[in-house]
Order: structure tokens, then C-alpha cells, then sequence
């Protein structure tokens, strides 16, 4: 509701209720995205612990080291490799699952895959990555779940195929 007192007041009144409301929109969001932000913390060593979840999550992905994509299997692979060499001094790591993948996702952030796409992901993990990463989700014998990171999207592929540059990040729960 308006009052009108005289022209001039009424007209920068009611312009500046939804120019308030705008600011006040756009704070809250940039808090809570800040806010989310703040639950994951870099360790140091090639992880980022997100203390929401309790998983610990290697920073990069398998496409900054191998600087190319792979399938499913080679993404187990890639897994394996990794616990051998004990990455970060753990021997435990594995492929993610679909839920925690999307968990980790908020379209406000402003990471980009190798690409330049927009990945979604916090600032504390390495951009220039995979755009898509696989999961330990399978659909039937042939075919496992892969994560788009641009638009949180869920497919599915062969397994043996990774012909858009499926790439993986590592993923392990801390003991306690």
C-alpha cells in the first residue's frame, strides 16, 4: 500500500520497496550459498572434507591427472590405482553414488569444467575438470550411472563406453 503524501514521495517509495526487496533476495541467496560453501574445508593433501556428510572428496578429478576421459571400467580402474598408491594416505576410496554426487551440486557456484561449463561444484575443489563423472550406480549388467555437473543431470551409459569424457572423483567416509 501507498500513501500518497505528494507525487514525488509516493513515486521514490514505491520504487524503492522492490529494489529493497531485490537486495534482500539476493543477500539471502549469496548467504546461503556461502553458508553451504562453509561446510566443506580443503585439507591440504588433494581432499576436501565436507563436514555436512562426513565423505571425503579428492579436490581434483581423474581429468586433471589423466587429461582424458574413460569408461566405467577404467573408471574402477582409476579407483584401484589409487587406493594402491594410497592417495592421501588412505586405501579406501571408491566411486561415488548418484545422491552424493547431486549432493555436492548448487547451481550458484561458479566453477567451470574443462570445457568453461559451469560444474556446480564449491570453490574449494579444483576446476577444469570433467563436466560428467561416474558413479558406483549401476542400471542392469551393461549399464552404470554417470553425473552431469551443469545441470545436476542423471544418465546412464554402457559401461564400456566414455565418449563424453566421464571422468571420476574420488569419494571415502571418515572414520572417526
Amino acid at each position: 500500500m501507498i500513501f500518497i503524501l505528494n507525487q514525488g514521495v509516493s513515486m521514490r517509495f514505491a520504487y524503492s520497496i522492490p529494489l529493497l526487496l531485490l537486495m534482500w533476495i539476493l543477500l539471502m541467496g549469496f548467504s546461503a550459498a556461502a553458508a553451504a560453501d562453509a561446510r566443506f574445508e580443503k585439507n591440504g593433501n588433494g581432499t576436501v572434507l565436507d563436514t555436512k556428510t562426513g565423505l571425503m572428496w579428492q579436490a581434483q578429478d581423474s581429468y586433471h591427472e589423466l587429461e582424458h576421459g574413460m569408461n566405467w571400467y577404467e573408471a574402477l580402474e582409476y579407483v584401484n590405482g589409487k587406493n594402491a598408491e594410497k592417495f592421501a594416505g588412505h586405501n579406501d576410496w571408491r566411486l561415488p553414488s548418484m545422491d552424493e554426487l547431486n549432493a555436492l551440486w548448487d547451481s550458484r557456484r561458479p566453477l567451470a569444467s574443462k570445457d568453461g561449463e559451469p560444474i556446480g561444484l564449491p570453490e574449494v575443489f579444483a576446476g577444469g575438470g570433467s563436466y560428467y563423472l561416474w558413479s558406483r550406480d549401476e542400471r542392469n549388467l551393461d549399464h552404470a550411472w554417470y553425473f552431469g555437473l551443469g545441470q545436476s543431470e542423471d544418465y546412464f551409459n554402457l559401461k564400456d563406453l566414455g565418449d563424453l569424457d566421464q571422468g571420476v572423483k574420488l569419494v571415502r567416509e571418515v572414520k572417526q
